[in-house]
């Protein structure tokens, strides 16, 4: 019995980390610390899109207003010096696919490679496929981490 009750319970908090994905920005702010060996970098907090529009229409949105939108234009000025200088950043917020299409959008704006970038995303394995690519192609280093460990 107590066998089938432990993994109840852990089936139910594997079923929690799966369904919500959420996490606080304090949480992701400890993923990136191990991630980034405890160096400096920055948080890029992206909170859901609070205007009415489902999170798969923002997430599908947000490419689109490129450096018009404030989030995507916040990313952009953080990653930017990348190309001389090095750049540690973390990107998360409460719907991973809005994150990832955010940092997505932030380095398809970005012309110049960003060789000394280094990225971590903290969001679902999905979303992160499709960062590292982008990432990648600019020359810059990925990293990943789901949130909450999940």
């Amino acid at each position: 019995m107590k066998h089938i009750l432990a993994f109840i319970i852990v089936l139910f908090t594997l079923a929690g980390c799966a369904a919500t994905g959420s996490q606080s920005p304090q949480q992701a702010a400890r993923s990136a610390a191990i991630l980034f060996d405890q160096q400096k970098f920055n948080l890029v907090w992206v909170p859901a899109a609070n205007n009415g529009i489902s999170g798969a229409m923002a997430s599908a949105l947000i490419g689109s207003a490129g450096l018009d939108s404030p989030i995507v234009s916040s990313i952009y000025q953080i990653i930017a010096p990348a190309s001389k200088a090095d750049v540690r950043v973390a990107i998360s917020g409460t719907n991973s696919s809005f994150a990832a299409n955010s940092a997505i959008a932030a380095l398809s704006n970005t012309s110049t490679m960003l060789p000394k970038l280094q990225l971590a995303f903290i969001g679902s394995k999905s979303d992160a496929e499709a960062v590292r690519s982008v990432v990648e192609a600019k020359g810059g280093k990925f990293l990943h981490s789901t949130p909450n460990g999940s």
